[in-house]
């Protein structure tokens, strides 16, 4: 409302030919913060850390990066907050509007068949028979769940989480074998494999920049 206005009141300015600028005004829509819900004690902890971490990011003359906040699904005190470049997480990909080789951010689609929107489905018989849609008003900062961490969230690092354990197992399994393996062959096959396994890691590290983790007492 106040862009059009302003455009309306210059239009009026360049006919009495008392502006000769230009007005092209560039507004946001808050759709999708509109309808949503007040924001849980959750919501204002993730908020406010990666605010902090951006600044930290800043002062320490750190740019073009984007602030990372993981173990989300823990008590805040125990979050690990780093920096991940921007252009680590662009992508030659196809996308409307782009050229073919211009490099973009791939977008997080919704999969149907994902565990967490599955979960969220199951519950629609739920919301039909029980009120799911009061304002909780000021509440939500002491109401049970005030601190509850989404379901899509405890779905994706619950998945990372037992993908890491899978991992600790296998090397652990493989130590335990090579202790006694008197096949030379077999140990030089093993090693190569998880040689290529450490080099696959050691690259996507090479597009990560980390930060030492943000001891916010102390700060």
């Amino acid at each position: 409302m106040i862009a059009y206005f302003v455009d309306q009141e210059l239009k009026k300015r360049k006919a009495a030919k008392t502006y000769t600028g230009t007005f092209t005004p560039v507004t946001h829509f808050f759709g999708y913060q509109g309808r949503s819900a007040h924001p849980s004690s959750f919501d204002c902890s993730l908020g406010s850390t990666s605010g902090f971490a951006a600044g930290a990011l800043l002062d320490s003359g750190v740019n073009a990066a984007c602030v990372a906040v993981k173990d989300v699904i823990k008590h805040p005190s125990q979050w690990r907050i780093g920096a991940v470049p921007i252009l680590a997480l662009l992508h030659s990909q196809p996308k409307s509007g782009y050229k073919r080789q211009q490099l973009v951010v791939p977008s997080h689609e919704v999969l149907l068949t994902d565990v967490a929107y599955q979960y969220f489905k199951s519950q629609e018989r739920v919301w039909k028979m029980e009120d799911r849609y009061c304002n909780p008003g000021p509440i939500q900062y002491t109401d049970l769940g005030h601190d509850s961490v989404s379901e899509t969230l405890l779905q994706q690092f619950n998945s990372e989480t037992e993908v890491s354990e899978q991992i600790k197992g296998l090397c652990n399994a493989i130590h335990n074998q090579t202790m006694f393996n008197d096949h030379e062959h077999l140990l030089i096959a093993a090693l190569s494999a998880l040689k290529a396994a450490k080099g696959v890691l050691d690259s996507a590290q090479h597009h990560k920049t980390n930060i030492e983790r943000f001891d916010f007492k102390k700060q």
